[in-house]
């Protein structure tokens, strides 16, 4: 079938080119469409998948309303769809080798959007919404936008008409960083099937409509062939299970979509895709100490969190380099001849009131939200402004910015009064721009911002914001960038045509894409041809077992749903601070066995200071290379991967060479408290606990007090023997018991201050065992205690070629 060239099946009436069915034809999938426009049948494989009910090629919406197709004429590849109103929409429909396409030659402005389909199919075993592909038995069925003007899912405002009159709602799609509603997405899992909905919008036009929470928003018109709904384009195709992956990836070179290449393999097949990380903010002083460390970790790129001193000209930030492009490309050099790529953070088009854009003459493209009217002519001085009563004011800003003209004006305060607002406390020429008398004739505006004391582009300037960024790229040989907050393009009002067009402008214009890497903290669907995977961070309020444990794992099951390379977001070592405790090891390979359970990537951040001043960071950094290394490598069996990804689990990696190593089940208990000023005059010191472990096993012991005062010499007493280690320990300090009967005092970030003797062997048997503890006090304040233990089980050997 592969090989057959494409052919149309027609039924002709009076020899006409009216039709009774047309069939339509790439490998492994075949589609027959009516006399209306309707789909009668979709099969994968021979396999029938379309579901009951009547499912057009494309309806449109016309004041408000759906508008379906009545009568399908074609002639060659052009079919002509008369529509309910009588409109009609040109199709070009082609029958290439690896997909059937629709795109959109001709089509009459009364339409606001167009929708190919819905069409519901019965496969639903696993729908992948993002991308566009329902899966179910042995096959798999697809459609995907070719461009950005097309996207998945549908406008909100159309949604309920849809959904009421094809009878069908989808469920929201719940992850770390939003909730999305089925109308959102390429394929709506409907639990009985699975709805695909591809949309294009008529955005040639100025229009007021609901932007974010503001109801009456300014949405500027999209200039060019983008704002026309025609050239709007998808593709069909299914293929076997296990080969639809391969099927994008040759209809993205047939269609000439981005195929970005990792390593020398497609982006989404290439385990290069999902190498882990290191995060910390460098600069040109301390650069070769971060790539012995970055190296240490067996890490292949260094990412910079906050390399820019604004956004939107996207200047370096001077604590970084004081030599602008010239300077990172001189550190991207030198990483390179380690073998390490360099990668900067970005909040896309997220605009700082510092960059030239704002400051001193702020260009006419701030986004705004709307106009205002003044009451009464303003000169330089005045800091109460009277407008005209606007919604605009319902919904609460931060930077609470206006545009007059040349002048940037912030506002205090908001009051009503009649038809009038009150704006107090106006600070005039905000963010150093010139101030200026106003005749109330001209129009002032209000702008776009966001909490973290931004403003926005419009999609003008949002271009050039692409472009810098593309330029920065080009000059310097960086090969990394995240673009998070990537959902502030959706502040112009022009939804995922905004996001997908401001990575697609600094995508086309990169001159070597090979093996770069693009992120970002979501995913949209045209850009999952170009994104090369989905991270996101900002744990840092939690312990790390405790921060978006749930979310990340949630996380991966949407990434393999979606054919996407997995990643589990970053993650932070820390030094002690008021409310956490340094990361330990333990801590560690905790996060570092999930990554090999779900078989995903992560970004490891650890800023300088903590580089510097941990006293095992050469330890974490090991077992970072050591776990990433056997990941990398996929050596982890699926039973060890079903178990490693367990968060109830804990496990140790113990390298004996450069092929083979040991992977310890752990038990790590609870923290056990002994508070010490409770214990009568003359009581000795100590506790009796009830201690258990899966297996006979040595113990390791880490202790410490909290409070004031020291205490002395702690014993532990178990039925298979007593420990005890001869030393002092105080506030901020440790002391750590290995498996090996080593003990150590340390300070809180775990920097060794003395070794310190040891009596006895510290096992414990398997199951419950009363636990004796028992320390001397020194002095007349008596701490708390706290000791928590840990039992290893017999290890697993791996071996990697």
């Amino acid at each position: 079938m592969n090989n057959k060239k494409w052919t149309i099946v027609l039924v002709f009436i009076l020899c006409s080119q009216w039709i009774r069915a047309v069939e339509l034809k790439t490998a492994f999938t075949t589609l027959v469409i009516n006399d209306r426009g309707f789909y009668t049948s979709i099969k994968v494989d021979g396999q029938e998948l379309i579901s009951k009910g009547m499912y057009p090629m494309l309806s449109a919406v016309k004041d408000g309303q759906v508008v379906l197709p009545k009568a399908l004429k074609v002639t060659g590849t052009k079919f002509l769809l008369t529509m309910e109103d009588n409109q009609v929409v040109e199709l070009l429909v082609q029958q290439q080798q690896q997909a059937i396409t629709y795109e959109v030659i001709k089509i009459g402005g009364v339409y606001k959007t167009i929708v190919f389909g819905p069409v519901k199919v019965e496969p639903h075993e696993v729908v992948g919404e993002v991308v566009g592909v329902a899966q179910g038995g042995r096959v798999a069925f697809a459609m995907q936008a070719l461009n950005i003007k097309t996207n998945g899912g549908i406008p909100p405002e159309y949604a309920a008409a849809y959904g009421s009159l094809f009878n069908y709602a989808g469920s929201n799609t719940e992850l770390s960083v939003s909730s999305t509603p089925y109308y959102n997405f390429a394929a709506a899992d409907t639990k009985d099937g699975a709805v695909f909905q591809l949309s294009a919008r008529n955005r040639s036009q100025q229009e007021y409509r609901k932007v974010n929470q503001v109801e009456q928003a300014l949405v500027l018109p999209v200039s060019g062939a983008d704002g026309n709904i025609a050239g709007a384009k998808i593709a069909l195709f299914g293929d076997q299970r296990s080969q639809i992956l391969d099927r994008i990836g040759k209809v993205e070179t047939e269609e000439g979509l981005p195929h970005p290449v990792i390593e020398g393999e497609w982006g989404k097949t290439a385990r290069g895709a999902m190498r882990s990380y290191l995060i910390t903010s460098f600069s040109e002083n301390d650069i070769d100490f971060v790539l012995d460390k970055t190296q240490r970790a067996g890490f292949k790129t260094l990412y910079h969190p906050d390399a820019f001193k604004t956004w939107g000209h996207f200047e370096w930030n001077p604590s970084l380099t004081k030599n602008g492009d010239e300077g990172v490309k001189k550190l991207v050099e030198k990483a390179s001849a380690k073998g390490i790529k360099i990668g900067v953070h970005t909040l896309s088009n997220f605009l700082t009131p510092n960059d030239a854009y704002v400051t001193p003459a702020p260009s006419k493209h701030l986004l705004k939200q709307g106009q205002l009217n003044l009451v009464g002519n303003m000169d330089t001085t005045q800091t109460i402004i009277e407008v005209r009563a606007s919604d605009l004011f319902k919904v609460p800003a931060t930077l609470n910015a206006l545009q007059i003209g040349s002048e940037l004006i912030t506002f205090g305060a908001v009051e009503k009064n009649g038809d009038h607002i009150r704006l107090t406390g106006c600070t005039r020429g905000a963010f150093s721009t010139q101030k200026a008398a106003h005749d109330k004739s001209e129009p002032a505006y209000k702008l776009w911002d966001y909490p973290y004391r931004t403003l926005f582009p419009d999609l003008e300037l949002q271009d050039a914001f692409s472009h810098r960024l593309a330029e920065i790229f080009n000059k310097t040989g960086l090969k990394q960038i995240s673009f998070d907050g990537l959902e502030g393009c959706m502040y112009t009002g022009q939804d995922y045509y905004a996001t997908a067009r401001f990575v697609t402008e600094y995508y086309n214009r990169l001159q070597n894409k090979a093996d770069l890497i693009n992120d970002a903290s979501r995913l949209d669907h045209y850009l999952w041809h170009i994104h090369t995977r989905m991270n996101w961070g900002e744990p840092w309020g939690e312990e790390m077992r405790k921060g978006q444990v749930a979310n990340r794992i949630k996380n991966q099951e949407y990434f393999k749903r979606n054919l996407f390379p997995r990643m589990l977001g970053w993650f932070l070592v820390r030094l002690a601070e008021r409310n956490f405790e340094a990361t330990s090891l333990e801590d560690l390979e905790w996060a570092l066995s999930e990554s090999a359970g779900f078989d995903a990537g992560y970004a490891m951040s650890i800023n300088m200071k903590t580089l510097k001043s941990h006293g095992q960071i050469d330890r974490l950094l090991d077992a970072m290379k050591n776990w990433d290394e056997l990941r990398y490598a996929n050596v982890f069996t699926e039973d060890q991967k079903k178990r490693l990804k367990d968060p109830a689990t804990e496990w140790h990696l113990e390298k004996l060479d450069d092929k083979n190593y040991l992977l310890y089940p752990l038990f790590i208990s609870e923290r056990f408290h002994c508070n010490l000023s409770e214990l009568q005059p003359g009581q000795p010191g100590g506790a009796d606990w009830s201690w258990q472990s899966p297996e006979e096993s040595t113990y390791a012991l880490r202790i410490k007090v909290e409070g004031e005062g020291t205490i002395a010499n702690p014993s532990f007493t178990t039925p298979l023997g007593v420990v005890k280690i001869e030393g002092k320990l105080q506030a901020s300090q440790y002391i750590l018991l290995d498996h090996q009967g080593k003990a150590t005092l340390t300070d809180q970030n775990y920097n060794v201050l003395s070794e310190l003797k040891v009596q006895g062997k510290a096992i414990l048997p398997k199951g419950a065992s009363a636990v004796s503890f028992a320390c001397e006090a020194a002095g007349d304040t008596r701490p708390d205690v706290v000791v928590r233990y840990q039992t290893r089980m017999a290890p697993e050997k791996i071996s990697k070629q």
